[in-house]
């Protein structure tokens, strides 16, 4: 072997290294973030439309998705119009309006007509499993922000999304459901794919989570939401000075060390108050405060609400 390809094997092989190592970097940070969410995917259309049809799913503030389990159809959005087939995915990330048609065309009245069972496919019709990822956390948000208005996942072989689709796939035809617990956790699964292979890592959250050294400071504050660590502890598990440490994570992140040790506290305890039923005084103790009353204030200034109707449900929220 030359030296020329002995130079160019090595540099394939530290550059599939570092794509590794990174890939898990962006991995671990969005199961960080995904677990204090507890995003969890409402699939509530499991059928297939005949003749013409359209469909808008927008209108909730929820991000949104479709897959096309069958047939094929238009996805007209953004002045576009653009064509989906079996094993395609789209998601709307802002809930951006938009419409899944049989036609390329904004003629066809909206949500007129009745889908059918997907146990016998009719040749001509268009499978289509639709659902939602309702999360009025104002993290998720930010999330959604750095993505584009819609996202699609084009069915490819050997994609880690296309063999979720798959399963996907055959569970939508299969199950003859609205829906089903599978369903949801496939939806779930696809996401994570989408999220890992789309988010914005150039700047903002994600790519001072994805850091190599920022990424390993983030592990101790995301470790125990009741504790919270000194930046000087911060700046030592990056291997950094406090001050440039400071310095680069205010930078990526537009926060300081301090305000994000708060926000993150919040978002755990909003999961606490909304989804496990924790009282305000329980969630204010296991976030490191001595009393509700200050929790509560804390709580309102990071996330713009109070705690007492993140407890009572999105509707009062």
């Amino acid at each position: 072997m030359s030296v020329w390809n002995k130079t160019s094997v090595a540099k394939q092989v530290s550059y599939f290294r570092f794509t590794f190592a990174y890939k898990q970097f962006v991995m671990h940070a969005l199961s960080q973030l995904l677990r204090a969410l507890q995003l969890e995917a409402n699939v509530f259309h499991n059928g297939q439309y005949c003749g013409m049809w359209a469909i808008d799913t927008s209108g909730k503030g929820e991000m949104s998705f479709h897959v096309v389990t069958h047939g094929s159809c238009h996805l007209l959005i953004d002045e576009q119009s653009i064509e989906l087939f079996e094993g395609d995915a789209v998601f709307m990330p802002s809930d951006a309006q938009h419409r899944i048609a049989s036609e390329a065309s904004l003629e066809v009245p909206v949500n007129m007509e009745v889908s059918l069972s997907m146990q016998d496919l009719v040749p001509n019709g268009t499978g289509l499993v639709c659902g939602n990822f309702g999360n009025a956390n104002p993290i998720f948000k930010k999330i959604a922000d750095q993505l584009p208005s819609y996202l699609i996942i084009r069915r490819e072989e050997n994609s880690a999304g296309s063999q979720i689709i798959d399963l996907l796939l055959n569970e939508s035809k299969s199950s003859g459901q609205s829906s089903n617990l599978l369903l949801n956790r496939l939806a779930d699964c696809l996401l994570f794919v989408m999220l890992r292979d789309s988010v914005n890592i150039d700047d903002g959250l994600f790519a001072a989570l994805a850091h190599p050294k920022l990424g390993k400071a983030f592990d101790l504050i995301h470790t125990d939401s009741s504790e919270r660590v000194s930046v000087d502890d911060l700046a030592a598990a990056a291997g950094m000075s406090r001050s440039a440490y400071s310095a680069l994570f205010k930078e990526m992140v537009q926060q300081s060390p301090a305000d994000y040790q708060t926000h993150w506290r919040m978002t755990n305890a909003w999961q606490w108050l909304a989804n496990e039923g924790m009282s305000t005084l329980e969630a204010a103790l296991r976030s490191g405060y001595e009393t509700e009353a200050s929790f509560s204030k804390a709580f309102k200034r990071v996330m713009g609400i109070g705690p007492g109707k993140v407890r009572a449900g999105p509707q009062a929220a």
